[in-house]
């Protein structure tokens, strides 16, 4: 299941390493939450080629323009009884499918996650990998590598979580891992890099904006109480790592970078 957002130059390479997976999926389908003609063009081009079903949804009717909920609208069209998914500007390598559900089989786990690097050339990018043996509180402030891209999940554990969170613009991946730890969801992992996350010029998640903001200001206010003082001050600290820079007064920049660097020397002095 591929959300999309207005990245027709980029989803091409998504579907393309999805369909050449050594051991495909029964399906494909690609959640647009703008209702795009030319992403809609996209995707039937795909469809007339390759050797598997890959299928066109119109998610711009959900009312939310999350990846969450066009992830949502997805599922609830798909077939299969374990659903993957890959964000619009990442990647799968060709065995991800090929080791992950395996491993979700062979544990008799409830999901299965891979480990993700950075296409980013030669500059240095850390990401997170996952581990085994995680419970809510290792993962509710800093996300351990539980990312949109590098996991399946069986249908009916999905479906009893409720899906993704469509309010949450960002961590709703995060989310959705708090979530399952909480219900007592078992997970496998398998300790590959199988999925490339694309560092490109266009607009991302990531990037330092008031809608991130926003989003990490939900999260809090969702998850707040599952944290320590130490989290709440990790996560307070992000919103003034982005408020800094793109605060509307001076007063407010200046606030924030105060306030960023009490946060890491706090950190720096905690034992």
């Amino acid at each position: 299941m591929i959300p999309t957002h207005g990245r027709d130059h980029l989803l091409g390479e998504a579907i393309a390493s999805v369909v050449a997976q050594r051991h495909p999926p029964t399906e494909v389908l690609v959640a647009d939450d703008l209702g795009s003609p030319a992403t809609r063009a996209c995707v039937e081009e795909w469809a007339a080629r390759a050797p598997l079903p890959v299928r066109y949804v119109d998610a711009s009717g959900t009312g939310w323009t999350s990846a969450g909920a066009s992830r949502n609208a997805g599922v609830a069209r798909a077939t299969g009884d374990v659903v993957a998914f890959l964000d619009d500007d990442d990647t799968w390598e060709p065995d991800f499918l090929g080791s992950v559900v395996p491993a979700l089989v062979a544990d008799g786990v409830d999901f299965a996650v891979g480990w993700t690097a950075a296409d980013a050339g030669e500059r240095a990018y850390h990401m997170e990998r996952m581990r085994p043996g995680l419970g809510v509180g290792d993962v509710v402030a800093r996300n351990p590598g539980f990312v949109g891209s590098n996991f399946v999940m069986r249908r009916e554990a999905f479906t009893r979580l409720g899906g993704f969170d469509p309010e949450l613009t960002v961590s709703n991946d995060q989310d959705l891992l708090v979530r399952a730890l909480a219900a007592g969801l078992r997970y496998a992992v398998v300790p590959e890099v199988l999925v490339r996350n694309r560092i490109h010029a266009g607009p991302q998640l990531t990037d330092k904006t008031e809608r991130r903001v926003h989003g990490i200001e939900t999260y809090l206010s969702k998850h707040g109480d599952l944290m320590t003082t130490d989290d709440r001050r990790y996560i307070r600290s992000q919103i003034s790592s982005i408020r800094r820079v793109i605060g509307p007064t001076r007063s407010i920049r200046w606030r924030s970078t105060a306030s960023l660097a009490c946060y890491r020397l706090v950190e720096a002095v905690r034992p």
